[in-house]
């Protein structure tokens, strides 16, 4: 819970609130503000969605370190598929590890070749808040990605959220296609994976869900130009796990000015830490 706290007032001080005006705008007394930034309690839910527009921030990220959810890990098991491998302006990974940044999950187990290990255990992926493994976890709670898949979709955040807290083991899949998700509680996952996949509950994500396959290389110009006229028309970065981890209070302003130097897409995260453009 403290860390929700953490989340709040890294939040409220970069939108330019103190304690006092943000509560104000949401009609409540400052002293709830200190108790939610000192891990104390947490805010009602009737308050998210306002909160979420004060500080710009999307309501999944406001709830995402509940007690519940920190138990969780990651588990990605690709084969034969480059995670290096460039689709737009970022590395095909981050498209996968985006989902578990933005639900609060950082221990993340990939079940991969030598040469993604080598990639992974080389990036810079800790200075995100990941924390790698490469065995089967001993872990009763489990996110799974078991295809390079690009799930993009209105609040798809939240639907992984509820799929958690379903108390089952669940698949979900967009309309007309196959489970691509899986969220696990219990260890008959490695014991057969067959299994477990036609054994979990299904559950549809809905219409207007975008499910494109990025081991199929005859797609990957498709998925490019997708996130391209994305990010030109709306402003917004998908992918991005520099900006989920700025907005989550893990980079510094300062440390996301140093990884727009380094990347495609520094334009745009620069804007979001304030600097001025840099020709």
């Amino acid at each position: 819970m403290s860390e929700t706290g953490d989340i709040i007032r890294f939040l409220r001080q970069k939108a330019g609130f103190s304690q006092k005006t943000l509560a104000k705008a949401l009609h409540i007394t400052d002293k709830a503000i200190s108790k939610w930034e000192r891990g104390i309690c947490l805010p009602d839910v009737a308050l998210l969605p306002k909160l979420s527009l004060l500080l710009d921030v999307d309501i999944g990220m406001l709830v995402s370190k509940s007690g519940e959810q920190e138990e969780w890990t990651g588990l990605i098991e690709i084969y034969g598929c480059d995670l290096s491998r460039i689709v737009c302006d970022k590395p095909l990974v981050y498209y996968l590890l985006m989902h578990f940044l933005l639900l609060g999950i950082r221990d993340v187990c990939f079940l991969t070749s030598e040469e993604n290990r080598a990639y992974l255990s080389a990036g810079t992926f800790g200075e995100f808040g990941f924390r790698f493994s490469f065995e089967a976890p001993d872990c009763r709670r489990l996110m799974i990605l078991h295809h390079p898949w690009f799930l993009f979709g209105s609040n798809l955040t939240d639907q992984f959220r509820g799929a958690m807290l379903s108390g089952r083991n669940i698949g979900l899949k967009p309309e007309n296609q196959e489970p691509v998700v899986f969220f696990a509680r219990s260890g008959d996952y490695f014991a057969d994976r067959k299994s477990f996949t036609e054994s979990a509950a299904s559950r549809t994500l809905g219409r207007g869900m975008i499910c494109l396959d990025m081991s199929d290389p005859d797609r990957l110009p498709d998925i490019a130009a997708f996130i391209r006229t994305y990010q030109q028309n709306s402003g917004l970065l998908i992918g991005s796990l520099e900006e989920i981890a700025w907005r989550r209070g893990i980079l510094s302003d300062e440390k996301l000015a140093h990884f727009a130097d380094t990347v495609p897409y520094g334009e745009m995260l620069r804007t979001l830490a304030g600097k001025p453009q840099v020709d």
